[in-house]
């Protein structure tokens, strides 16, 4: 499951504009052992596994090849164009290939597996279509080489080029259809969670500064999961990398083991302080500026004590969240900003768990919770997803931590964006 929807930065180096096809050569090796997809723009076919070796033909993005081997870094394929040898990361291996007819009269592809998203072309009853993802009611289709996604209502998905079902809709598009909240959550995933975090490429923080040293970082801690379900979306990896280094650094969990956390004083008071006796039991323990919520906020474990400032370093965030969590524990984990994406706590449903305890007690346990929900985080809103893909930072700074400071927040991701782009 996920094929990758869009690669950014592969293929830097000048491949030649023609293909020679009088060294093509038939496949001796008639067994495939798998199927696979190409996932990069444009993959040279090579006549033996090396760089150095001459290029038979080209394949184009979510072209279905055989593989018959692997050897290293390369997989040996067969095409109609003949056997040829590839690099081995620009083919994702599967064991189906799975393809849709459409049975509406007309079809959005949208840029984004829900109805408010923008739509990208139109397909036609009969049109037989390459899956490259599923999600809960909607495929990921090839589109013009990129994938699009059309819903699952209507199409049909084939079976060894038979349909599975032999009703034929003849409806319209879903152009006015609005969507519940279909999705399958990155969380509830068992194929990522076996994915490896770390990528096999390391990069070294040698003659980095401070910026570049925490991109470095993140990079290598988490940079092939990330890569995998960016590259399922759409996204740009660098630019999913460089909200986590925004939001946390890089980082998940303190030197101490502790989840990053960040208790905003003004969501407690208004989930806690809802009656007069609420607000005179949180005024004995926190305070913020009533005018700039954000501003001022203070905290103290008893009324004889003087204030002590809230966010000075994590200390001060846990005790914070310790005084409101024997409060009231739910109002207190609403309020808490959790891991490298920090999503806050009162956002629970909307990257799929069913407690805000729930999510508090994952994120604890495992960075790889931390990564998925900034992913179920972006795609609970498929604005958020759309500025990421289009790269509008200012409005996914907005979107995503509210409005303070979205300028400063967009020139931070920018800066990451850019150190990334020279990294990878």
């Amino acid at each position: 499951m996920g094929w990758l929807a869009r690669l950014f930065g592969f293929g830097k180096k000048k491949q030649p504009d023609t293909v020679d096809k009088s060294n093509i050569k038939e496949s001796k090796n008639t067994t495939a052992v798998a199927k696979g997809m190409v996932n990069a723009t444009t993959l040279n076919a090579r006549e033996s596994p090396s760089t150095d070796a001459k290029v038979l033909y080209k394949l184009k993005k979510h072209t279905i090849v055989s593989i018959l081997q692997k050897k290293g870094d390369w997989v040996n394929i067969s095409t109609e164009a003949g056997e040829a040898y590839c690099m081995a990361k620009y083919i994702d291996i599967t064991d189906t290939v799975q393809k849709v007819v459409v049975n509406a009269k007309v079809l959005n592809v949208r840029s984004f597996y829900s109805t408010d998203s923008t739509i990208n072309g139109k397909v036609y009853e009969g049109n037989v279509l390459v899956v490259v993802s599923k999600h809960k009611g909607w495929y990921g289709v090839d589109y013009k080489g990129k994938t699009g996604y059309v819903s699952a209502e209507f199409v049909t998905l084939l079976e060894d080029g038979k349909s599975t079902n032999n009703t034929t809709k003849k409806t319209t598009d879903n152009t006015t259809k609005k969507d519940t909240d279909t999705r399958v959550f990155f969380n509830s995933r068992a194929d990522l969670k076996k994915v490896e975090l770390a990528p096999s490429k390391q990069l070294s923080a040698e003659g980095q500064d401070r910026y570049g040293k925490i991109a470095v970082k993140t990079w290598n801690k988490y940079g092939n999961l990330v890569t995998k379900i960016s590259k399922e979306l759409g996204i740009e990896v660098e630019i999913a990398l460089a909200v986590i280094c925004v939001e946390s650094g890089g980082d998940g969990f303190a030197s101490d083991g502790k989840m990053l956390i960040r208790f905003e004083n003004h969501v407690f008071y208004t989930y806690f302080a809802k009656t007069d006796e609420g607000k005179k039991e949180y005024d004995k323990y926190f305070t913020f500026n009533k005018e700039k919520k954000r501003e001022d906020h203070k905290y103290r474990h008893k009324k004889s004590d003087d204030w002590t400032i809230s966010h000075n370093g994590q200390a001060t965030e846990w005790e914070a969240f310790g005084i409101a969590r024997a409060l009231d524990e739910q109002s207190a984990m609403y309020s808490i900003s959790m891991g490298a994406p920090q999503v806050m706590g009162f956002n629970y449903k909307s990257i799929g768990y069913t407690s805000v305890k729930d999510m508090y007690e994952a994120f604890s346990k495992d960075i790889r919770y931390h990564i998925m929900a900034l992913f179920d985080f972006c795609t609970a809103k498929s604005s958020r997803v759309q500025y990421l893909l289009t790269g509008d930072f200012l409005s996914f700074a907005k979107e995503y931590n509210g409005l303070a400071a979205p300028a400063q927040y967009e020139k931070r991701l920018q800066q990451y964006y850019e150190i990334y782009k020279k990294l990878l």
